[in-house]
């Protein structure tokens, strides 16, 4: 019986890999195929040492979040990385994000092949990094009450995006001795994680001035390249930290990236981009998988939310609410999405199951419009309820036509005013239009002046006693300011041009090119010279702006919105002032005005106190 035991137990040491794991462990080694036996080397190194349990836990953490993460290969790929490797002088970090350069290219994109790290992973290489990990949890002491949790998410993993394994997270080296300075001030009890992390990242966020291959000399580093920079940074030096994100903000164009510390002591995340504009959500990047829709081929689900590395972390920034809609859903769909408006389309930033022709969406940034909708066997988004504002109480307003309610809408613009907008409009506050018999404008009068702010578009002065003068001037307070456009109309309202002159050398043709985006500084004054005295009764001038106002000449497109048609045009019309009239519009809607000649900022608006809210 002795014989019998013994036989047994030794059997179940040799044979490490027979333990009963999860079902999702099993499926994955599976999967894994002729890797399988990598994958149980390193469970059968953590099982011998019942004080390596903690680590046994992270590798099995590690291996059933494993399928979808891959490396990208191509023979373009490998050359430009071997470039890499050969340029001497880029620290490990910014090399770590330079490898992810190629994988924004399309045309580069699609050479690509995909080597999943579950079938082709080293078991020795998997002990190592683990082992590392686990040696900076222990040994750093701004770590010292960081739990599992955080570090097993957010420490742990031993990629970030899909670039080749290797062992760049030992360069530590590199950053030791900004380290040790940062220490001599840090203080666990009364220092934060964040403070630690904001204070290295002060003198160590640094993006490299060229790119060394010549195939992506027009790459643009933005904010996705800082946050993988830092990103790769954090995790050399042992701070918990992630990558979160707006897939798209719901008050103008574009999305943002940014990095975030994981700190026990904050509970609440901020970025700046999202303290200045709106967002319905927040997702953050993760190496375990997070729920999405379950896709069976008959039914489209948008890409966006087949990944299931992207957590909602949306509640950590913003004031959020439940949003409860009842639908129409004539294709039986099982999923309905919420969708922003954003580089002039609708994009759905959220889903959520269908439940007896009700959705409900969790956690939606408030103060924005949203539309509901779902797609149809063609793959194209359809509306499902009415566009809606959510309110920053929580209450909703559907935005529906009212075609039996007509109004006429007046438009000076087709997107919202921007803060540095604003600055150059107010700065123009006391800017004087002077005139004179001679040049140095002795004894000159005041024939008129900015008493307040004027609109981003062409403003007009009427010069109410007019007496002719050869020499005119707009003389600015303070040390200057920009204009776009400057003209001068006599009582026929024919335009007068002149020879511009100036105590300073500017380029003065830009404001008489009709071109709004053109503009220039103008120190102290600009004056003109008509060659003889002329009356002018009127003097037009555009601020420096975004070219967002209605210029003569661009041709315009008003659309309303109805459901379940969606964008309902009110027609062309070619600007032959600096405003629109659209006569006759249901009310009570959405609405957008589009310029076809130029410009891609354009916004949706409601119409309240006959003037537009944009959104």
């Amino acid at each position: 019986m002795k014989k019998i035991l013994f036989f047994i137990i030794l059997f179940s040491l040799l044979c490490g890999s027979c333990r009963n794991y999860s079902a999702r462990v099993e499926k994955v080694l599976k999967y894994s195929g002729p890797n399988r036996p990598e994958l149980e080397k390193v469970l059968r190194h953590y099982s011998r040492n019942p004080q390596d349990s903690l680590k046994l836990r992270a590798a099995l953490f590690l291996i059933e979040n494993m399928p979808g993460h891959y490396t990208l290969e191509s023979e373009t790929l490998q050359k430009y990385r071997d470039k890499l490797d050969s340029t001497k002088g880029i620290e490990q970090h910014v090399k770590k994000m330079m490898q992810t350069i190629p994988y924004h290219y399309p045309e580069q994109r699609s050479q690509m092949t995909i080597r999943e790290d579950v079938k082709y992973i080293r078991g020795d290489y998997l002990i190592s990094r683990i082992d590392k990990a686990f040696s900076q949890w222990h040994e750093n002491p701004w770590l010292k009450d960081t739990d599992y949790e955080t570090f097993r998410d957010y420490l742990l993993p031993y990629r970030i995006e899909y670039e080749p394994l290797d062992y760049w997270r030992d360069s530590i080296s590199a950053f030791q001795d900004h380290i040790n300075e940062c220490l001599k001030w840090y203080d666990n009890s009364q220092r934060s994680l964040q403070e630690f992390a904001n204070m290295f990242f002060l003198f160590n966020n640094n993006l490299p001035h060229k790119v060394i291959d010549p195939l992506y000399q027009n790459y643009q580093y933005d904010c996705t390249s800082t946050s993988l920079t830092e990103l790769f940074a954090m995790y050399i030096i042992g701070i918990p930290a992630a990558i979160d994100f707006t897939p798209g903000f719901a008050n103008h164009n574009g999305r943002h990236y940014w990095t975030t510390t994981i700190d026990p002591r904050v509970n609440n995340a901020e970025c700046y981009q999202v303290k200045l504009n709106t967002t319905g959500k927040i997702y953050r990047r993760t190496y375990a998988h997070q729920p999405t829709p379950k896709y069976t081929g008959k039914e489209y689900i948008p890409p966006f939310f087949r990944n299931p590395f992207q957590k909602d972390v949306t509640a950590l920034y913003l004031q959020t609410c439940d949003v409860r809609l009842k639908i129409r859903n004539p294709a039986s769909n099982r999923y309905a999405y919420l969708a922003t408006f954003n580089d002039l389309q609708w994009k759905p930033i959220a889903y959520t199951e269908i439940k007896k022709k009700r959705a409900t969406f969790k956690n939606m940034g408030k103060h924005i419009v949203y539309l509901p909708v779902c797609y149809d066997s063609r793959e194209e988004m359809q509306p499902v309820a009415p566009p809606f504002i959510l309110h920053k109480n929580g209450s909703i307003q559907y935005l529906n036509c009212r075609r039996d309610s007509l109004q006429t809408l007046i438009l000076k613009r087709k997107y919202p005013f921007q803060s540095l907008s604003d600055y150059w409009t107010k700065a123009l506050i006391n800017t004087r239009f002077e005139r004179a018999d001679n040049p140095a404008f002795k004894q000159a009068e005041t024939a008129a002046m900015i008493e307040k702010q004027p609109d981003n578009s062409i403003n007009s002065i009427k010069i109410t006693n007019p007496v002719p003068k050869r020499y005119w001037r707009v003389v600015f307070p303070g040390t200057g300011n920009y204009l776009a456009e400057l003209q001068f109309f006599n009582p026929q309202g024919r335009l007068k041009t002149g020879k511009p002159f100036s105590p300073n050398s500017i380029r003065t043709q830009v404001l008489f090119d009709n071109d709004p985006l053109s503009n220039v500084y103008i120190w102290d004054w600009l004056g003109m010279d008509f060659g003889q005295p002329e009356n002018i009764t009127e003097i037009r001038y555009l601020p420096r702006n975004d070219a967002n106002g209605i210029f003569p000449g661009d041709e315009y497109e008003l659309f309303y919105y109805c459901f379940p048609e969606g964008w309902v045009s009110m027609g062309k019309q070619v600007a032959t002032t600096y405003s629109l009239t659209y006569k006759n519009v249901p009310a009570g809607t959405l609405y957008w005005l589009r310029n076809l000649t130029a410009g891609v900022e354009e916004r949706i608006f409601t119409w309240e106190n006959n003037k537009a809210r944009f959104w």
